[in-house]
């Protein structure tokens, strides 16, 4: 019989133990690792006995200390300790329902004390045919059944037993030939491989009214983030999403204050594993609820092209170029790392991908910003023609199969700002902005866009929130964030600016030029000529060269050239810089 032991019986030293030992095993798991707010409640109860608490704690401390609470909280008007234990509860029963435990932690109904249940052993499984034993004979040997034919039980074990066999390789074959039949498809690659799903769990919260309240204004912020992503799909939120299993659960968790503030806590789990990939946690002010807009870096972070998820799947599979999503994950993946080795492998899975679905424009923006890529390192070649060419091409078929998606007008706007067309880039590029307020990427080159068009403030604003979504791989939107700072006056915030863009783009010769730049309005004139000296060296240009023959090697927009030679003559830089 179960028997539950508690602080008043004996043996408290040895529960205190299994209490310990249970606590380790549960905090691992991977209920209560996507679950941090009930995590932490079982932490502080679990804490509480162990550090020599002889009576349950009370709802204050557990509304305070464990659940973030402020000190005015009133547990005579708000239930939320009753519903958050309540839950914990319901958690510890799923996890040990299993397990096959001897012992286990328990919250009793009325309590918030945490206490051991111990049964005699785990539950043990009848094996097959448990109950059809034959019965032993007198010497305890289990009797030996003959037939009229005279085989014996062993013979006839033996004979059943060929035939199983024969049975199971017959049936394996058949599975394996309609697995083949099914799947062959995949394994050739033959189709594109769709994008990761994506489930999004109901945030947890108080129970009270303005709690679910925020908790359902939460959901639906992050799903009308995410939503707007080409590289993840979002598991619908009705019946229909139970036929399709997700590959990552986001779960949510909202702990309000009486006074307002609020800690949000997002965890993203990777399903086939169960192991969480990311978490992030926010206080929010009760002005920034319930917006929300406080979290949209965490949308960034999570779906955007080299965002967590993307991330995740490209580590696991790094070598995969797989036309559909593998390819597109590695296409965004190179344009991260500034690594053109993967160059010729992308184009050709992008192709592979376009002959599967020819009117993709999410892979359609992707080969035209290649190939604008390509039209940039040979310009005034018959080769740098045919991909400018090409990359346009590319674009009004992203944008004549995706004229209400982001991908399709941002193709286009590209398409115009290359061709010197600011008018139909600008159209195009709000367009996209509008459909995706959320991409980092999206923003950092509209704001690009529109300081080459003269539009200062609005580039500087947009640059700046391509930072604030995702500052993990800012590259030339955040060098030329610092280019701004720096014609502005601002050397300390340019020089800030640069020093978290990370090391691939440092190599970068945008990054060589504003860092000279800034280094040199900031009095360190022979450190900005030795990064003149390696511009030099990147574009292949003697010592004497101007400094526009310089740009022009890298940058397009003859406006912006303009300036940043002008900036370079004024800081000093090339008047005395020998090649080295």
């Amino acid at each position: 019989m179960d028997r539950t032991t508690t602080n008043q019986l004996p043996g408290r030293d040895d529960d205190d133990r299994i209490v310990a030992a249970e606590y380790e095993r549960l905090r691992t798991s991977p209920l209560f690792t996507r679950s941090p707010v009930l995590s932490r409640l079982l932490q502080f109860l679990v804490e509480h006995r162990l550090q020599g608490g002889r009576s349950a704690p009370k709802a204050y401390a557990i509304a305070t200390e464990a659940l973030g609470r402020n000190a005015d909280f009133d547990p005579a008007v708000d239930s939320y300790p009753r519903v958050m234990v309540g839950r914990l509860r319901t958690l510890l029963d799923r996890y040990y329902a299993e397990t096959a435990w001897v012992h286990r932690l328990r919250v009793p109904q009325g309590s918030y004390e945490i206490v051991v249940q111990r049964r005699a052993s785990p539950p043990v499984r009848p094996t097959a045919g448990e109950d059809d034993a034959p019965a032993a004979d007198a010497s305890g040997k289990a009797a030996s059944p003959s037939r009229p034919d005279g085989r014996t039980a062993s013979a006839r074990r033996s004979f059943g037993l060929r035939w199983r066999w024969i049975a199971l390789i017959v049936a394996l074959a058949l599975a394996a030939g309609w697995w083949a039949s099914t799947h062959w498809a995949r394994l050739s690659h033959s189709a594109a491989q769709p994008v990761p799903l994506l489930e999004i769990s109901m945030p947890q919260s108080g129970d009270t009214p303005i709690s679910r309240a925020l908790a359902r204004a939460l959901e639906s912020r992050l799903r009308d983030g995410l939503r707007r992503f080409d590289l993840v799909d979002l598991r619908s939120a009705g019946p229909a999403a139970v036929a399709a299993p997700a590959d990552y659960r986001l779960d949510a968790s909202i702990v309000r204050t009486i006074d307002g503030p609020a800690d949000i806590t997002l965890v993203l789990n990777r399903t086939a594993d169960q192991r969480t990939i990311w978490s992030q946690q926010f206080h929010l002010a009760e002005s920034e609820m319930p917006g929300f807009a406080a979290i949209d870096p965490a949308i960034a972070q999570i779906a955007g092209d080299y965002g967590v998820i993307v991330r995740d799947q490209v580590q696991r599979r790094p070598d995969d170029f797989a036309p559909g999503y593998p390819c597109l994950a590695q296409f965004n993946r190179m344009r991260q790392m500034r690594s053109p080795q993967g160059a010729r492998q992308v184009d050709a899975c992008l192709r592979a991908t376009l002959d599967r679905k020819a009117n993709d424009p999410v892979a359609l923006n992707a080969l035209s910003l290649l190939r604008f890529s390509d039209w940039q390192a040979r310009r005034d070649t018959p080769e740098g023609a045919k991909a400018f060419a090409e990359a346009r091409a590319l674009a009004f078929r992203a944008y004549e199969n995706g004229a209400g998606t982001a991908a399709g007008q941002f193709a286009m706007a590209r398409a115009n700002f290359y061709g010197r067309n600011c008018a139909g880039g600008l159209a195009m590029g709000n367009g996209a902005l509008r459909l995706n307020p959320y991409d980092a990427d999206l923003s950092g080159f509209m704001g690009l866009f529109k300081l080459a068009c003269g539009q200062s403030e609005e580039g500087g604003l947009l640059l700046q929130r391509s930072l604030d979504l995702d500052s993990s791989y800012p590259g030339v939107p955040a060098v030329t964030l610092a280019f701004v700072r720096s014609q502005a006056g601002d050397q300390e915030g340019a020089m800030a600016i640069l020093a978290r863009v990370p090391s691939p783009s440092k190599l970068e010769p945008q990054y060589l030029l504003i860092r000279s730049i800034v280094l040199a309005r900031q009095g360190h004139l022979p450190e900005a000529r030795v990064g003149w000296r390696r511009l030099l060296d990147y574009t292949k240009q003697p010592a004497d060269a101007a400094p526009e023959t310089v740009l022009r090697q890298f940058m397009i927009t003859p406006a912006v050239i303009e300036r940043a030679a002008a900036a370079v003559r004024e800081s000093g830089i090339p008047s005395t810089a020998p090649r080295p």
